[in-house]
């Protein structure tokens, strides 16, 4: 009887380029499906640097992300239908986008090689994460907020490290390298090596100076509505992709705590432990989003979520991660000592309400009519805040229209809004990729999210 085909596969990135057999993916899987590019070359071992070689890189990581998220997606289906398609090459930029459409990577130049962002397995579950969040939380799509579209920057980063880490090899790998000890910078929180080379050559201050983003970082929470738009990579701005870093630091502190707690030896934790202990960060963090409502200080509401889902998964995690939530400002240690005290009466409030429209003025953007965005609005399920910049005190968190408002001049600023044919007066920012669009809508213009992408502009 032949043996089941196997495919040489990144382990991670493209750097540092550890080459590992894997079984071939199922993709005729129905589960989170996905709708590869004809035609599909034979599952086999291909050479690095083929075409072949990369279909199956993007295959394997993508159909491994998706099954283990799987289970915790409502109904197995992503937000745009059953299947995603899945575009590996579309065309010249150091970039990779989630546009509802579909999951689209590009190619770009480094010392003269040339760059896959659909190559590596880090970039690949990133963008999957966008759309896993959107299937799990679609309000968050159009959400006026700092905090939620960074939060969903976050996502795919944690998405990333969670796929990684399903990789039995990998985590035998980290273990080794870092003696067991996660908090520590290694190749499973060095996110897009390849990638952050090839920006950081073009623009040597826009990327950590040893990956895209690194998950072991100093970053603690601010307001990002007081914070500058932008900012070199060494310190923090509002734009989603720098203060994304904030909830991701959180996370991978929790990780590492995480594992410490659950071991049976906190000095030598196993490859398994390690694997179910991602699995309960997974579901610890799905249950924190589903439960937390649309706000301006969006990452203190999923914060306390997840201490919440931890009491039910597994109590030792609690503590570790009230730590690590306080340690970096997420929260109060107020809100994060009285978690079971926080919950407010929402027994009439549900989670997936619709965002209020908050009318913007028209002559502050340049437009012939007033500006409609979607509030992070909702009611507040937990009753949590952030700490204070300075003292142990709790931050008081911006209504939804000052959120909002502070969210879309940084959008025009950047460059980030499309405006069709409903200005009379706009900011010409050359070829930069545009997340947003103005679309005419009655007698207003409406805001329209068109995708996350990788930020490689800021």
């Amino acid at each position: 009887m032949p043996a089941d085909p196997t495919v040489s596969v990144w382990e991670d990135d493209p750097v540092p380029a550890v080459l590992v057999s894997r079984p071939a993916p199922d993709l005729t899987a129905a589960w989170l499906a996905y709708t590869f590019p004809d035609p599909q070359p034979e599952a086999a071992e291909y050479q690095p640097g083929t075409p072949e070689f990369r279909f199956w890189v993007a295959a394997e990581a993508l159909r491994r992300g998706a099954d283990f998220w799987g289970r915790r997606v409502p109904g197995g289906q992503w937000q745009p239908g059953a299947s995603l398609p899945v575009v590996l090459d579309a065309g010249e930029d150091l970039n990779a986008f989630y546009d509802r459409a579909s999951i689209s990577f590009f190619h770009g130049t480094l010392n003269g090689d040339t760059v896959y962002s659909g190559e590596s397995a880090d970039v690949l579950c990133h963008e999957m994460g966008h759309a896993i969040l959107d299937a799990v939380k679609p309000e968050l799509w159009n959400a006026a907020s700092h905090e939620v579209a960074a939060f969903h920057e976050s996502f795919g980063d944690m998405s990333a490290i969670l796929s990684a880490l399903q990789l039995p090899s990998l985590r035998s790998a980290i273990l080794a390298d870092t003696g067991g000890s996660l908090d520590q910078s290694s190749r499973l929180s060095r996110l897009a090596e390849q990638l952050g080379a090839a920006i950081r050559a073009q623009r040597p201050d826009l990327v950590d100076p040893d990956c895209l983003r690194n998950a072991v970082n100093s970053f603690s929470y601010q307001d990002p509505v007081n914070l500058p738009q932008r900012a070199p990579a060494s310190q923090l701005s509002s734009e989603a992709h720098s203060f994304s870093r904030v909830f991701t630091g959180a996370f991978f502190d929790g990780l590492s705590g995480m594992l410490t707690a659950r071991a049976a030896d906190a000095n030598a934790p196993t490859e398994e432990e390690l694997a179910q202990m991602a699995s309960d960060m997974a579901d610890i963090l799905i249950l924190g989003v589903q439960n937390a409502p649309v706000v301006p200080n969006f990452y203190a509401q999923v914060a306390a979520g997840m201490l919440e889902a931890a009491d039910a998964t597994n109590t030792v995690y609690t503590p570790v991660l009230r730590a690590a939530f306080v340690q970096r400002a997420i929260l109060s240690l107020d809100s994060a000592a009285n978690v079971a005290n926080l919950q407010a009466s929402t027994e009439s409030i549900p989670m997936t309400e619709s965002l209020s429209s908050l009318a913007m003025s028209a002559d502050h953007y340049g437009l012939t009519k007033p500006l409609l965005v979607h509030a992070a609005s909702h009611a507040r399920a937990y009753v949590a805040t952030s700490a204070a910049t300075h003292g142990n005190g709790a931050h008081e968190p911006a209504s939804s229209s000052t959120a909002a408002r502070a969210y879309v001049d940084d959008l025009f600023t950047r460059g980030r809004v499309h405006y069709g044919d409903v200005a009379k007066a706009h900011l010409n920012h050359g070829k930069r990729l545009r997340s947003h669009k103005l679309v005419a809508e009655g007698g207003a213009i409406r805001l329209h999210r068109c995708l996350f992408d990788c930020g490689l502009t800021r």
